[in-house]
């Protein structure tokens, strides 16, 4: 998919829902109300970057008719903390009143233009989580002090003063008390701190377009030489919203000071918004986004994802603001960016690599603090994260073909069959060849994993493990999608597994102390880029109480390679790498 202005309005309108029908689909974890407004406001982040010049072009959108009805009869949900679900959405009506403002009004009465001014004054009633949140608070009341109406300057300097506590330096922000450091930095964080800077420049100075400019030289690495982004953390059913935060960079102006040409940009986004472009991701019927990553996955979803939340993806078109003269539509696309193949980003415990066919990230830093966020070992805390293999999700608590074995370590009581994995991170070492990791399963077994990157295909773990008891673990590899065992064989020797088919190859080795290797099969619906069955290569044993390490080789590719040759060594004070590999670990006394 090419990506001109024509082409990208006209995109971007055929994921519009025909009617609110489709809103049935599933629940969430907030009122039907804020559900239904929820799916008017995402959908303005499409249409008022489009259209926002043109109020009569504006009025033919179902979505726009509705919020003017809602405002026109006075059936604007309540504003409250109980409700403060609804202030999600308002930040895209600070960004209509900073950008829009004439025609915006141009839509409603003196009397409904009154009213709803009044309406969105009362976000500063409501108690707002510590995090991306107080952008919404900052963007309606800039919004409304750019229009003479009644703002807080309190709230303002409430919200700068928050915003200021979640970074972190670097173009690297935290988000709140969970310390994410995933998509919402780039499409939360520098999003909206762009779009303030960009409508508000009168009514405030900030540092946010410096950051950005900064977070972009580690963002661009997120990103594959396909333009897919590496799938990890929560809310990926908003999918290419995370291009969103190279629109804003373009409307801002402010690429032009990072080492990125509009050219690399655009090949970037363009490969991106096609990747997806291709995928089964909009329902055929109603024509709404659906909950999931490349396919409708009502597995992957938060309890705060209703069926109008992945429309959170149209961020992205802000890009549409852009005039059709501007060099952004007339530039010719870059085959690639210029970037390193391997980078350490310390701040999200990343060391990530790139090759033609993917970009893969080592993790030894995140995880979630948040209990009601589902899945959140699957979408945090494992060890590699992928952007051609993606990850699966577990489905049962019994059983280890039920379980999201990929990329992980798991354990149980040997006859129990039911698994744990690395969840809270404890402590955390980056050095420019490894990564260090001290977790508990359960308090008497602890865990230092060592994460070394090789390239983007090929890794090695070890693990040290101190357990009051005998456990079977389970170490799986990369997660190889539509391979069924019915018709697909495994290539099964002593101390490794293989699997292949055209999908490419994965490949677990082991090379400490022996271990069974074998092929676990994983279901339909359990991997987040492919709807068909899957499997991951392990490896298998029981360890007994006391000390014991293990050490992997994980192999991972689209077309076979020549595999490095790494051997494993355990000395007193550090493990030795050789062979291909030369490098030695010193040990960690995390558990002192």
């Amino acid at each position: 998919m090419m990506i001109s202005k024509k082409d990208l309005q006209m995109w971007m309108e055929r994921m519009l829902p025909n009617d609110r029908s489709y809103l049935a689909q599933s629940g969430s974890s907030y009122t039907k109300e804020i559900r239904s407004f929820e799916a008017i406001m995402r959908s303005f982040w499409g249409i008022f970057p489009a259209y926002g010049d043109q109020p009569q072009k504006l009025k033919t959108f179902d979505t726009v008719r509705d919020f003017i009805d809602c405002v026109e009869e006075g059936n604007l949900p309540k504003l409250s903390t109980e409700n403060r679900q609804i202030a999600v959405e308002l930040g895209v009506l600070g960004f209509i009143l900073g950008r829009y403002p004439s025609s915006f009004f141009q839509l409603f009465s003196n009397k409904g233009k009154k009213e709803l001014l009044a309406w969105l004054y009362q976000i500063n009633e409501i108690d707002l989580p510590k995090g991306n949140w107080f952008f919404f608070l900052l963007l309606v009341n800039l919004g409304l002090k750019k229009n003479n109406s009644p703002y807080s300057q309190e709230k303002i300097d409430e919200a700068l003063a928050i915003i200021e506590e979640c970074y972190l330096g670097e173009g690297w922000y935290s988000d709140g008390v969970n310390r994410q450091r995933d998509y919402y930095v780039a499409f939360a964080f520098h999003f909206y701190g762009l779009l303030v800077d960009y409508c508000f420049p009168e009514e405030i100075k900030t540092r946010y377009k410096k950051r950005a400019i900064i977070f972009a030289e580690s963002f661009k690495h997120w990103f594959d030489a396909e333009g897919r982004s590496i799938p990890f953390g929560r809310s990926l059913t908003y999918r290419f919203a995370h291009c969103s935060f190279w629109s804003a960079l373009l409307l801002t102006e402010a690429y032009r000071e990072t080492s990125l040409s509009v050219s690399e940009i655009k090949g970037l986004m363009e490969k991106n918004i096609s990747d997806w472009h291709r995928r089964p991701i909009v329902l055929p019927k109603e024509q709404n986004l659906s909950i999931g990553y490349g396919y409708n996955q009502q597995l992957l979803s938060e309890d705060y994802n209703a069926p109008g939340s992945p429309m959170w993806a149209f961020k992205t078109f802000v890009v549409l603001a852009l005039p059709e003269k501007h060099e952004f539509w007339q530039a010719i696309s870059a085959m690639n960016i210029q970037r390193r193949d391997k980078t350490v980003q310390a701040h999200a415990g990343f060391h990530i690599n790139h090759d033609l066919h993917q970009t893969s990230a080592l993790s030894s830093l995140q995880c979630s603090n948040n209990p009601l966020l589902y899945h959140h070992f699957e979408k945090y805390s494992k060890f590699a994260y992928s952007s051609y293999f993606g990850f699966n999700v577990t489905r049962d608590i019994q059983g280890i073909e039920q379980f999201a074995i990929d990329s992980t370590l798991a354990v149980s009581i040997p006859g129990h069959q039911q698994y744990m994995t690395r969840g809270k991170i404890e402590k955390t070492k980056m050095y420019d060849s490894y990564g260090a990791s001290f977790w508990h399963v359960w308090q008497e077994v602890s865990i230092t994993t060592y994460l070394v990157p090789i390239d983007a295909a090929n890794h090695i773990r070890i693990h040290e493990i101190l357990t009051n008891q005998p456990l079977e673990v389970v170490e799986g590899g990369f997660p190889l999608a539509n391979w069924n065992r019915k018709y697909n064989q495994a290539i099964i020797q002593e101390n490794s597994c293989a699997i292949e088919n055209e999908q490419g190859e994965s490949i677990i080795r082991n090379l400490g102390d022996v271990r069974t290797a074998r092929v676990i099969p994983q279901g339909p619906n359990t991997n987040i880029y492919s709807s068909e069955k899957n499997a991951v290569p392990t490896l298998t044993t029981v360890i007994e109480a006391g000390r014991t390490v293990l050490a992997a080789h994980i192999i991972g590719q689209k077309t076979k390679q020549l595999l490095p040759k790494v051997t494993f060594h355990e000395t007193n004070n550090a493990f030795q790498l050789r062979g291909n590999v030369d490098l030695t670990i010193n040990k960690e006394r995390f558990a002192k």
